[in-house]
């Protein structure tokens, strides 16, 4: 390996968070060709930091030698999450070079029942508890597409730590770091989860997404609960007036803060 690989595999062992960070601002190709060159080990590193659908782009870039390399090394429910992006004839050519015990587990977990959590999550926005706000503001100014309310807390094995309001954020001095700010007490759902069997949820009157994650708080998504609707049909749906009513007012609280919330990433 020569001296800047080394390099970047040191940074990346140090800084994982601000490589992921770095990654996040280069082309697809860029990315892929970096991937290629540094080891597994690394990789697997960045991929826990970075969107679901991010890593599917690089992996259709990839050598599908690494690729499965990659995969083998990764944890099954990020693997399948992984694979469920890739379209085929990719998804079958990349299943086809794993080991055999391996794609089987990857198959059937592809075969998820319809209407469960784990296909109608979404991809998280994550970051450090060490970031500054100011830190995690050019985070927020990169993904304002992908916004919803909060910004996930994940160590650098992608479990789920807790989470920042973008509201706290708002107001919060750009010199803290996430930790004084972040909450931990989150509701969670699992990927294997129905979705009628969250939509009565009581989070819901607080939270307009829930993270979802694994057996071991891997955080893998959110589900936000606009995602639910019409799924199931009426009659399963919750039908109290007070979840339609906090849901309308999170909704507008949310839009004017979001608003004023850009316009200040722009000073």
């Amino acid at each position: 390996m020569d001296s800047d690989l080394t390099l970047a595999e040191d940074f990346i062992s140090k800084y994982p968070f601000q490589a992921a960070k770095v990654l996040e601002d280069l082309e697809d190709q860029e990315v892929a060709a970096f991937i290629e060159q540094i080891s597994v080990p690394m990789v697997v590193t960045l991929l826990n930091l970075i969107s679901v659908d991010k890593a599917a782009r690089y992996f259709l870039l990839l050598s599908a030698d690494k690729g499965a390399k990659i995969v083998e090394k990764m944890d099954v429910t990020l693997a399948e999450s992984l694979c469920r992006r890739l379209e085929e004839p990719h998804r079958t050519k990349l299943l086809d070079l794993l080991n055999d015990n391996l794609a089987a587990l990857i198959r059937k977990k592809l075969e998820q029942v319809p209407n469960t959590v784990g296909i109608l999550m979404v991809p998280a926005i994550v970051v450090n508890k060490d970031l500054t706000v100011k830190e995690v503001m050019d985070i927020v100014r990169r993904n304002r597409e992908n916004l919803e309310s909060h910004l996930y807390v994940v160590d650098v094995k992608g479990i789920l730590e807790g989470a920042v309001l973008l509201e706290n954020l708002l107001f919060a001095k750009k010199e803290l770091t996430v930790h004084a700010i972040m909450q931990t007490a989150l509701p969670r759902f699992y990927p294997d989860m129905t979705i009628s069997s969250t939509l009565g949820h009581p989070a819901w009157h607080d939270y307009r997404t829930i993270p979802v994650v694994d057996k071991s708080e891997k955080l893998l998504g959110t589900l936000p609960y606009r995602k639910t609707i019409g799924v199931t049909s009426d009659n399963e749906r919750p039908s109290t007036k007070a979840i339609i009513e906090t849901s309308s007012a999170l909704g507008e609280l949310y839009r004017i803060g979001l608003a004023s919330f850009l316009q200040s990433l722009a000073k």
